[in-house]
């Protein structure tokens, strides 16, 4: 396997990027910025791309996805352009790196993580799928971690590999929180699809409702109310249907261009950031935001910059808390088609709509 240098110093000062607790990463598939945004699908994430902090520039690395989802803990693809299983050689590439990654790094300062992946079986499940024969819902190529050495190789790195459901149980206090959690819906809710799913309309429904559930939660917990903590939203790639600029940053052509949300307790609202950032400029963000070092292309501070501004810290240190819940029948909030999170879920559960979890 290819042996990769490690990281190297840089000090979060520099960048502005200020110091967060927690940060969540919720990773969506294979969409355009303007298949989302301004969709009537996608009716929450746009509420929240409205009220909070919007990428209106940022990319995808390169295609397909597992790539871009290596690329989002490593600061690197690492030569891999397919979605080949993180055990394979595929095409000439070893798709396990023998490197260090964001989560060797919060191991290091004993900062805590997990990656919450919809549709796996059970912590530290080391299959490529699941089911493991017809439609899979759970894909590894959308768990970058299993292509970490440092990971395959630990049981107890395995078992931070977690279903979305214990999220839950974790959000309970803020000591069972951990510093950072990486969240995958699985391929019926991250907008990616198989044979199993709807068509792209209700894939970007049931991920939209997904998403929203979840921020709900995250907002709700105590977490929200303790320290600085984030919620960015991004997509791995876009469907190849960008005309024009497809990248930028250490990666242009890249993959594309997408939506990227960043919901905080305390810093920007309705903020709409035009700079040009892909899945590097984030993964330095998070590195400054826990006071780590960069690795590789997120080192390249003169043309990978940090998402300092949609991070920002609101001049009073605080922000407003968790949306509250309107009243069910609230024919003006219906009207809008930009509920606050929690009413559409309970407005959409009271007419006995399906929302998949």
């Amino acid at each position: 396997m290819p042996t990769i240098a490690g990281a190297q110093g840089r000090s979060a000062a520099t960048s502005g990027v200020p110091s967060y607790q927690h940060i969540f990463m919720i990773v969506m598939e294979n969409h355009s910025y303007d298949q989302i945004i301004g969709n009537p699908s996608a009716p929450n994430l746009n509420h929240m791309a409205t009220a909070y902090g919007l990428a209106t520039n940022y990319y995808g690395v390169t295609h397909p996805s597992e790539p871009n989802y290596v690329a989002t803990i490593g600061g690197d693809y690492f030569g891999i352009q397919d979605d080949a299983p993180f055990s394979s050689t595929a095409n000439g590439v070893n798709h396990t790196i023998d490197g260090p990654s964001l989560a060797s790094q919060l191991d290091d300062t004993s900062l805590s993580w997990k990656t919450y992946q919809q549709g796996l079986p059970y912590p530290g499940y080391y299959g490529t799928q699941y089911p493991t024969s017809g439609a899979a819902l759970y894909a590894s190529k959308h768990n970058p971690f299993l292509n970490f050495a440092s990971v395959q190789k630990s049981p107890a790195e395995l078992q931070k590999i977690v279903p979305d459901t214990a999220i839950t149980p974790d959000l309970s206090s803020v000591a069972t929180t951990p510093t950072f959690s990486y969240i995958a819906p699985d391929q019926c809710h991250d907008m990616h699809g198989t044979s199993a799913c709807g068509d792209d309309t209700t894939l970007i429904k049931d991920g939209d409702a997904y998403v929203a559930h979840l921020v709900d939660q995250i907002q709700r917990a105590p977490v929200w109310s303790t320290g600085n903590t984030a919620i960015v939203i991004t997509w791995d790639e876009n469907d190849f249907s960008s005309s024009g600029v497809t990248g930028c940053c250490d990666a242009n052509p890249g993959g594309g261009h997408v939506a990227t949300i960043v919901i905080t307790n305390h810093g920007p609202r309705g903020l709409q950031d035009g700079t040009s950032y892909n899945h590097y400029s984030l993964l330095q963000t998070i590195e400054d935001a826990f006071g780590l070092p960069c690795l590789r292309h997120t080192c390249d501070t003169a043309n990978v910059p940090p998402m300092t501004a949609l991070f920002a810290l609101s001049s009073n240190g605080g922000g407003p808390g968790p949306t509250p819940t309107p009243e069910l029948g609230s024919g003006e909030l219906l009207a809008t088609g930009l509920l606050p999170i929690a009413g559409i879920l309970l407005y959409r559960r009271r007419r006995g709509a399906t929302v998949r979890q």
